[in-house]
């Protein structure tokens, strides 16, 4: 059965190109009660609330204000959503948010930033001032407005994007010497400036990166062939795999394939529908 969430990605272009992964669009034709299992890991986001609200249940069904500031998540976390939906989530490249909210990386891990703690006034109204706009506009005038939020002086360090963007690349397939290596870095500095930066390790995000790719990969073709995608994206064996995508899904991969046929993308990690 395919899901009652609608989903419509649209990807910055310009300067915002480099710090927004995309502005993903939510909506359902009618009230819906449905739950996705987000993978989004080292990514900042922003949801802008203008139908029922987001609830986090692995965060005791915490529910997330409109224009709230979602820091990086250690496990993925399933999330919530009830009535009708009509939402725009801003998703942040791993360390980008701070040039644009100021808070602090290693803090907001597995935390919510309430909105009056980041944004002005005048800058709430003008994101709800966006609730009767079509799409496109909506997307249009929220980079805008990012925009003028944008600090330089708080971006990250080039060696450090450059590690975030191997990551990306090689899609968690690295090692922590190889990636300090290939930024000019000791690992005693990349570790420091992750941990400080973007709140997380190296390693973890690549962990998380790896088994986000490999669970897309595992929904596209059938049923999956585990032990080849696990020779594939670098682990010793299949058990190697087993633990490592329950330890950061809290599934194991056939868990994870029998909770729904259908498959979708949040913030640029696999989401899946849960059953009931």
């Amino acid at each position: 059965m395919a899901s009652p969430v609608r989903e419509t990605l649209f990807r910055p272009a310009g300067r915002l190109a480099s710090y927004v992964r995309c502005f993903q669009l939510l909506s359902t034709a009618s009230s819906v009660r449905a739950s996705v299992l987000d993978f989004g890991g080292g990514d900042v986001s922003v949801p802008l609330c203008f139908g029922s609200p987001l609830l986090v249940e692995d965060w005791n069904r915490a529910e997330v204000q409109s224009a709230a500031v979602v820091g990086p998540r250690r496990r993925a976390v399933w999330l919530q959503l009830n009535g009708d939906v009509d939402q725009v989530n801003i998703s942040f490249f791993p360390g980008a948010a701070g040039s644009f909210v100021g808070l602090s990386m290693p803090e907001l891990v597995d935390e919510m930033a309430s909105p009056d703690d980041v944004w002005p006034r005048q800058f709430q109204q003008a994101f709800a001032d966006l609730a009767p706009l079509p799409a496109e506009e909506r997307v249009a005038r929220l980079a805008q407005l990012l925009l003028s939020r944008l600090d330089p002086r708080r971006e990250l360090r080039p060696q450090i994007r450059e590690a975030v963007r191997l990551i990306r690349q090689m899609r968690g397939r690295v090692r922590v010497g190889w990636l300090a290596y290939e930024v000019n870095l000791s690992i005693s500095q990349l570790e420091r400036d992750f941990k400080d930066r973007i709140g997380l390790t190296p390693k973890l995000l690549a962990r998380q990166t790896r088994v986000a790719a490999l669970a897309a990969d595992a929904m596209r073709n059938g049923p999956p062939a585990w032990a080849r995608l696990a020779a594939d994206y670098g682990y010793a064996d299949q058990a190697h795999l087993t633990r490592d995508f329950r330890d950061l899904t809290g599934l194991t991969p056939s868990e994870f394939v029998g909770v729904e046929p259908d498959a979708e993308f949040l913030q640029d990690a696999l989401a899946r529908p849960r059953r009931g």
